[in-house]
């Protein structure tokens, strides 16, 4: 085996943990959360970091694959530039960005369930209620599912059904009050299981 073959089969594993990583890092960013904001803000720069890594072993292919490694490269590195300074910028500056009021809280089994009201982007962005199940995996990190969202209703009651069952009535809206929702939910013990 050569040395460029060599270097080559190296630089294509590397890509490929690099893409695996991404795939991963895009799952947990969806469904776990730490108690602390300020490290689920580095998780999220982390992940938005993980295409730079991808530069090098793409110059080290050969001619015509690092030409369309860097074809495919180079928008997701500037996609990828343009989120990490968003989210260093809106979280430096003390976004009004997304904020989260719990309104009720049970306990279920190991699984927390929360009614939230929801909020995204001030006067113009997404209001509602949000119904959150959460269960902690370790001392300050949770794996979190969001079982449904409620747009534009301001008031919401959370009511113990049975086992792993709750009844949500949401009304109200930011829009007009003829809104109302009167839902059962049947959870999961293990929040995605």
């Amino acid at each position: 085996m050569t040395e460029s073959t060599k270097e080559t089969r190296n630089s294509v594993l590397q890509l490929l943990v690099l893409v695996a990583l991404l795939v991963i890092g895009y799952t947990c960013i969806r469904t776990l959360s730490f108690t602390r904001e300020f490290f689920n803000f580095l998780f999220v720069c982390a992940f938005f970091v993980i295409p730079f890594l991808a530069i090098r072993p793409v110059l080290r292919l050969r001619r015509r694959p690092r030409i369309w490694g860097l074809i495919l490269l180079s928008p997701l590195l500037l996609l990828s530039s343009f989120l990490l300074l968003f989210n260093v910028a809106c979280e430096g500056l003390g976004r009004p960005g997304e904020h989260t009021d719990p309104l009720q809280t049970f306990q279920q089994g190991n699984s927390t369930i929360q009614l939230q009201r929801y909020e995204n982007g001030g006067a113009l962005g997404i209001h509602g209620l949000n119904l959150e199940q959460r269960r902690l995996i370790v001392p300050g990190l949770f794996l979190v599912r969001s079982v449904d969202f409620f747009d534009d209703a301001n008031e919401g009651t959370l009511s113990v059904e049975g086992p792993y069952r709750v009844r949500v009535h949401a009304k109200g809206s930011y829009n007009s009050n003829d809104y109302q929702v009167d839902k059962v939910y049947d959870l999961k013990p293990w929040v995605y299981f």
